[in-house]
């Protein structure tokens, strides 16, 4: 039985409460970024991709915004495709960061 809790709130719901400013949300993916250059696992960093642009638009809005289909944004947040790196680099363009090569 799933019941709802009068003071529960979703995890997304959560996280934009947590991290509720841009400079949170570039330090998130940032860190997500990092540990994806670390141990190799996309998906990690995709799932949080997919959190930070919930945060700031629907998948379908954003997906029009970096000129991808809906489909397209979900397959790469789903870890079902690996984006091209120009893909990937105005999805971050978009969020407000950039990719470097240090």
């Amino acid at each position: 039985m799933n019941k709802k809790y009068k003071n529960s709130v979703s995890f997304e719901e959560g996280f934009c409460e947590i991290f509720n400013t841009e400079e949170k949300l570039k330090e998130y993916l940032r860190f997500a970024f990092e540990e994806y250059l670390e141990d190799g696992d996309f998906s990690v960093f995709c799932y949080s991709l997919e959190l930070v642009i919930k945060s700031r638009d629907t998948i379908q809005g954003f997906a029009r915004k970096v000129d991808l289909s809906k489909m397209g944004l979900y397959n790469i947040i789903n870890g079902k495709k690996e984006p091209k790196i120009r893909t990937l680099a105005k999805i971050l363009k978009e969020l407000g960061l950039t990719l470097r090569v240090a």
